[in-house]
């Protein structure tokens, strides 16, 4: 019987959508045979674990965020969390396999759990569709996202207390709950069709993603691909970031002095997304 070397993906049940389907973007076929080489996209409980562990043949795992943290404080046994089984239990098996990060931030956590990885940003989208489309504005819009109204997480309460010390104008998006904000110059979009949002952050000059701890971000990729002045609170090459409240205000209100597009993130991310050995399409894909 011929060995089957196309490469697979599993994804992680606990992922959220996407831009796009990893076959769409990487050439990746769904996972069928254990045998085959197969990325593992998303480790976040034990039913992932498991996946992994019981595969037999060559075997990758992008890392997500969250499900980092997820290891970190220890797999749930239980469906509430009041059991659980201590990250050591997996860490050394799983700095023997192909661990993939998206940034730094993902990389030194793994390290603090023994785990070696190697980092490059990712992006389940159409680069394509992306044109630069910045121009400058002497009031920006910046704009931000949450995902199941986690306001706390995604620092919605930052906006409101950093948005009258900013010349800029908010908008933020994803959420289904109300949200209230006491400022003008903060606008609530909630979720709304991808299609549309993507139509009205291309004319804003910059997205924002002030998360300490998180992958790469479709707000930041979408940003950079349409030249805009990425704020970000993890470091990515050539895009501005911040460690203090103060900076993030400093960083927000120097925004209408970038009068052109930023190209060299731009550049820098078109060059590395989704260099992964199992990415069929990428330009440069080390260790095919």
């Amino acid at each position: 019987m011929q060995k089957n070397t196309q490469w697979q993906c599993r994804w992680s049940p606990t992922l959220g959508e996407l831009e796009a389907t990893h076959q769409e973007i990487w050439g990746t076929s769904d996972y069928e045979d254990i045998n085959a080489p197969t990325v593992f996209f998303g480790c976040y409980g034990l039913p992932d674990f498991m996946a992994i562990r019981q595969h037999k043949g060559r075997k990758a795992i992008l890392w997500a965020g969250t499900d980092i943290l997820h290891l970190r404080d220890g797999y749930w046994i239980d469906e509430v969390g009041n059991f659980k089984v201590e990250p050591i239990a997996f860490c050394d098996y799983l700095n023997t396999l192909e661990n993939w990060v998206e940034n730094e931030a993902e990389q030194n956590e793994l390290k603090k759990l023994g785990i070696e990885s190697k980092v490059c940003p990712s992006f389940l989208g159409d680069v394509n569709k992306f044109e630069v489309s910045f121009k400058w504005s002497d009031r920006p819009k910046v704009y931000l996202s949450c995902s199941g109204d986690e306001f706390k997480k995604y620092k919605w309460n930052l906006i409101e207390k950093i948005a009258d010390k900013c010349n800029v104008i908010f908008y933020l998006y994803g959420n289904k709950s109300e949200w209230k904000t006491r400022h003008k110059n903060v606008i609530i979009r909630g979720r709304i069709n991808k299609e549309i949002m993507n139509e009205e952050v291309s004319e804003m000059q910059a997205g924002l993603r002030p998360l300490k701890f998180d992958g790469c971000s479709e707000v930041v990729v979408k940003s950079l691909l349409q030249g805009q002045h990425t704020i970000s609170r993890i470091r990515y090459p050539f895009v501005d970031s911040y460690k203090t409240e103060k900076e993030l205000i400093n960083l927000l209100n120097n925004l209408k002095n970038k009068k052109k597009p930023n190209l060299r993130a731009r550049n820098y991310f078109i060059k590395n997304l989704n260099n992964y050995p199992w990415n069929y399409n990428a330009k440069i894909a080390p260790n095919n």
